[in-house]
């Protein structure tokens, strides 16, 4: 029983050069411990990576993958298709029309009845069933029997098992927070869910319920809930007073780009994409507030760290911090691109808490990380969150912002409920682990 992997999302991030989101996470852990499980077991099993979109594979690739690549378990399919199989001699005559230079009758026809595009709408059509063609024959060559469909690859192939994991319905449930090409994606995948997909694996029983909610035949669907596991950076020790100091020098390293620094225990930090849906600007404006209130100490920072998304917030950040703070070594704001887990690791524990009031998570990864390095939380009491943080974070209403500067001052003028808040969260975030989450998705394979 082979498995095949749709990749698409770990080619197109930018993974060890670049920000790596919940999905990317995900899919990279659960591929990494189902190989470690299949050596571990001795199983007779080979997972296929693969992708529906052949030009992803004519690029490099994000050097991550090659990690993940053995051969004798884990497999690379990366083959320049050859389209003329099917419907090639077709597909050549409209490539011919396109290239030809028309008369001036024909381009005015072309203008009103946009022939162009519908031919090449058709040419693209005929390549992509060519090739959807080729990658059944390569799954039936090597006796593949389940196919994983990611975020954005989902297509019926062949007689298989399909299998779709699910992140989370925010677009679904809060349209106004995301765009229009997100809203219909995940519509796409939803519907391919309903009528194709074999089994549904949701990332925690919010998400699961989300989906039943949203239509009955998920009812009738094969569900299980199998949770992100731990990255390796994650669980190491970085709290002992050695690596503490380590840990800051390079910190401070990084700040000095910023003109600043900050002290062991004297910032709040928040890390993540910069989009709406995350509530920073709520964070920000509620660190301004209480500084300028009096309420927490002068030397206190807020650190920010992660990618663009989109919505411009971080746009918007960066004006707020031009017009406040023109000069850069007076900010007690700071804003920083993205920063490897190596570096990130050292950013969260050094920390004195993580504010993370997202409106919606389907997990809520940085969460568990933080917990996972003593570090304390402050998160929301929304969708997923609760179910990572359990007893062992300060929730928040997320739309209340009042609620978010309160429990900001109050954690920080409470030391002991913040070091009982760290030793709870090293206790909650030991219960996820890769392992546990690839023997429940083992055994949800094998009873499809």
């Amino acid at each position: 029983m082979n498995i095949a992997f749709e990749i698409s999302p770990l080619i197109t991030a930018s993974g060890t050069f670049g920000d790596k989101s919940g999905v990317y996470r995900y899919m990279y852990g659960l591929l990494k411990g189902m190989a470690d499980h299949i050596k571990k077991n001795k199983l007779d099993i080979k997972i296929i990576l693969f992708s529906f979109n052949p030009h992803f594979l004519k690029t490099p690739i994000n050097p991550d993958i090659y990690d993940l690549i053995d051969k004798k378990r884990i497999i690379l399919l990366r083959k320049d298709p050859p389209y003329a199989q099917k419907g090639g001699i077709i597909n050549k005559i409209i490539k011919i029309i396109l290239r030809t230079k028309p008369n001036t009758l024909i381009k005015i026809i072309n203008k009103i009845f946009f022939i162009k595009f519908f031919l090449s709408q058709i040419s693209d059509q005929m390549e992509f069933s060519s090739y959807l063609w080729i990658l059944n024959q390569e799954f039936k060559k090597r006796d593949v029997k389940i196919i994983f469909h990611s975020e954005t690859g989902f297509f019926p192939v062949g007689d298989y098992k399909n299998i779709v994991v699910m992140y989370d319905l925010t677009p679904i449930n809060m349209p106004e927070l995301h765009r229009m090409e997100t809203k219909d994606l995940i519509k796409r995948k939803l519907s391919f869910s309903e009528i194709t997909g074999n089994g549904i694996v949701c990332i925690s029983k919010s998400t699961k319920e989300d989906l039943i909610k949203y239509s009955p035949v998920f009812k009738n669907k094969k569900l299980t809930v199998c949770y992100p596991g731990l990255d390796d950076f994650f669980k190491k020790n970085l709290k002992d007073k050695f690596n503490r100091i380590n840990n800051m020098k390079s910190i401070n390293l990084i700040l000095k780009r910023y003109k600043s620094f900050v002290s062991y225990k004297k910032y709040l930090l928040y890390y993540g994409t910069f989009e709406p849906r995350k509530n920073i600007l709520y964070i920000v404006k509620a660190f301004m507030d209480l500084q300028k209130e009096k309420q927490i100490p002068d030397n206190f920072k807020l650190i920010l760290i992660g990618g663009e998304g989109w919505g411009k917030v971080k746009e918007k950040i960066k004006n707020f911090l031009e017009e406040e703070f023109p000069l850069e070594e007076r900010r007690n704001i700071l804003l920083l691109e993205y920063i490897n887990d190596k570096y990130l690791a050292q950013f969260i524990s050094g920390a004195y808490a993580v504010v993370y009031p997202s409106l919606y998570e389907g997990f809520g990864l940085p969460v568990l990380e933080s917990m996972a390095l003593g570090t304390p939380v402050i998160s929301s009491n929304t969708s997923s969150l609760p179910e990572v943080g359990g007893h062992s974070v300060l929730y928040v209403n997320p739309w209340d912002f009042f609620d978010i500067k309160e429990k900001m001052r109050y954690i920080i003028k409470n030391k002991t409920f913040a070091k009982e808040l760290s030793k709870d969260g090293l206790v909650q975030a030991s219960q996820f682990t890769w392992e546990d989450t690839v023997n429940k998705m083992m055994r949800f394979i094998k009873s499809l």
